[in-house]
């Protein structure tokens, strides 16, 4: 009995420590960056963890003692539960928000989301005890679409984690994202599918879980407090602000963001430019920010930085884009090349297939290579166009 005391005693002290934490990241960001989408997003998160915490005590109360144990109603617990199985597409959506920079949501994603939260609570209005389909509804369904939010989310942490310029976002990719997502997807998998919930397991695995969390919570809150984290929630604008102009052209170049690194600093960007509009070394297939970091002899951190910092990208890959379109723009719109095709185009900026440039092409400039040829090239009034 005594040890079954401590042990309640200790779970209790775990569960709040862990809405301490929660909480107060939370709202730390919502106090930062008030209006911020991205600590919007976050304080929801938070939400959903702490109604996980107290939801959990009170759903494991069998297993508890009863000094230990909370009494909630089922408008409230039908409420908890409802914010708790937000998390894995409000996880998705920070995500996409805080790693994507600029990229569009795509909209099936949001059908789900609101497909699996009516799953979740509304459902049991229609589908009663007894029902033949009942818990693969209520449960294996909407746990797949969990998993399947979080599963994409950890796809694009990692697909697009070599590409990532700024080195606070690419720990926290690890630190915050990637760790706590597969941790939100064991906690799905575990406890809704593998392990029934009427067993004393399923509590054991909530409460190692819970423990693992908060650790890493505590992690976060450490990393974030002790720097300007809240720069990283910004969200950023689709390209960088020398990105949109009106008719470059090649001698035209990018005015450095920042001067921090004095004489230095400027000697690197203006070998960087030269690299760029001189020997166009983005026209390379392989080019990668180690390629090019050992052009200016750099490690690759400082390559990162001085892209970041000095031009304004956040993304490798947003970086190459820009000078491969702006030079196929400049291309395209030339009357002596009205000829030459546009698969030529794309592998003479750098591009090894023509859908790749495509889509590069329509997500800056929201048309295709046609169209603005066509549009650049139509007569006079139209010569000074949109391109970057």
């Amino acid at each position: 009995m005594y040890g079954t005391m401590s042990a309640d005693f200790v779970f209790l002290v775990l569960d709040a420590f862990a809405v301490f934490a929660v909480a107060l990241l939370g709202i730390q960001y919502l106090c930062l960056l008030p209006r911020n989408a991205n600590a919007q997003l976050l304080g929801v998160l938070c939400l959903a963890a702490v109604c996980h915490v107290v939801l959990g005590r009170y759903q494991y109360g069998f297993w508890i003692s009863e000094p230990y144990q909370i009494a909630l109603s089922p408008v409230s617990e039908s409420i908890l539960n409802l914010l708790r199985n937000t998390a894995p597409g409000v996880f998705l959506f920070l995500s996409h928000s805080m790693l994507r920079d600029g990229k569009r949501l795509p909209k099936t994603l949001l059908v789900l989301f609101l497909v699996q939260l009516l799953l979740e609570e509304p459902i049991h209005f229609v589908v009663g005890p007894g029902f033949p389909a009942e818990r693969l509804l209520t449960e294996i369904a909407p746990t797949l679409l969990q998993s399947l939010f979080l599963g994409w989310a950890i796809f694009w942490i990692v697909a697009e984690w070599p590409s990532d310029l700024i080195e606070a976002r690419r720990e926290l990719r690890f630190l915050f994202l990637l760790v706590v997502g597969v941790n939100m997807l064991l906690a799905g998998l575990l406890q809704r599918v593998v392990v029934p919930q009427s067993e004393i397991e399923n509590y054991f695995v909530h409460m190692l879980l819970m423990a693992i969390n908060t650790l890493l919570v505590c992690v976060v809150l450490v990393r974030t407090l002790a720097s300007d984290s809240a720069r990283l929630l910004q969200i950023p604008a689709e390209i960088p602000r020398t990105a949109k102009s009106e008719a470059v052209s090649r001698s035209d170049q990018f005015t450095p963001v920042s001067t921090k690194g004095g004489g230095e600093s400027t000697r690197l960007v203006d070998t960087l430019f030269r690299l760029l509009d001189v020997d166009r070394v983005y026209r390379r297939p392989k080019i990668s920010i180690r390629s090019l970091a050992d052009d200016l002899r750099l490690p690759e951190y400082r390559m990162r930085k001085l892209i970041h910092e000095e031009l304004g990208f956040r993304n490798f890959n947003a970086f190459l884009h820009h000078y491969r379109i702006r030079e196929a723009c400049e291309m395209l719109s030339d009357p002596d090349q009205v000829r030459t095709p546009i698969l030529t185009i794309a592998l003479t900026v750098g591009y090894q297939s023509i859908n790749t440039f495509n889509r590069a092409f329509r997500e800056i400039l929201g048309e295709t290579p046609s169209t603005f040829r066509a549009r650049s090239l139509d007569g006079p009034d139209d010569s000074t166009v949109k391109t970057i």
